[in-house]
């Protein structure tokens, strides 16, 4: 069950005070997607992962902490334009411009991955591809890890990169069955051209 409840902020840009949805707790029934996107009900609740000043447009994950940007960037064009991409959904803008404020590598990648997922609920296909793209650029720069290994291999398998995804996967081996069995999966859908969204639970 998931549990929300509605809590005074301020905006620490523009001092601005307003209410946010804050996520109490949530659960999940059924297996994560092959990129980690949660199973429902943590699945709909994205729109407390972030929030948004209505008055100047600042967008961070906690309004206690100090900003890592100055109040003139959220006047900036391509901030408030989010670089021209014409999202279809404003949660997929609010992501956005989280990557855009944050100077840390880990942050942008979530960020930008939480954006892809906001793309897919709206059938934004070509900002989803973009998004994904983008997300390759950042994940070598986090803690190497098998997880991250397969959350590569689907970004790229879910932006099109079949060819590179099967030189990149074909001699890699994990200690765990169940990651060999999604990475030879991911070689499988890749051979195909497909690109579509799978969960654990297909394996």
């Amino acid at each position: 069950m998931t549990q929300i409840f509605p809590i005074l902020t301020t905006c620490p840009i523009c001092e601005n005070e307003f209410e946010i949805i804050q996520l109490a707790s949530t659960n999940q029934m059924g297996s994560p997607d092959l990129d980690l996107r949660p199973p429902e009900m943590a699945r709909s609740t994205m729109d407390t992962w972030t929030h948004e000043c209505p008055k100047c447009g600042y967008v961070a994950s906690d309004f206690n902490q100090t900003p890592e940007i100055t109040p003139e960037f959220v006047e900036k064009d391509e901030y408030k334009s989010c670089d021209d991409l014409n999202f279809k959904s404003h949660q997929s803008e609010i992501f956005y411009r989280q990557y855009m404020i944050s100077n840390d590598n880990e942050e942008k990648f979530y960020s930008l991955l939480h954006c892809a997922w906001a793309c897919d609920d709206v059938n934004d296909e070509k900002n989803s591809l973009l998004m994904r793209n983008k997300c390759l650029d950042y994940i070598d720069f986090l803690k190497a890890s098998d997880d991250m290994m397969l959350v590569k291999a689907d970004l790229m398998r879910r932006s099109n990169h079949f060819d590179e995804l099967v030189k990149e996967y074909s001699t890699k081996s994990f200690e765990n069955d169940i990651y060999n069995r999604i990475c030879d999966f991911q070689i499988e859908k890749a051979l195909k051209k497909d690109n579509g969204c799978y969960a654990i639970e297909d394996i």
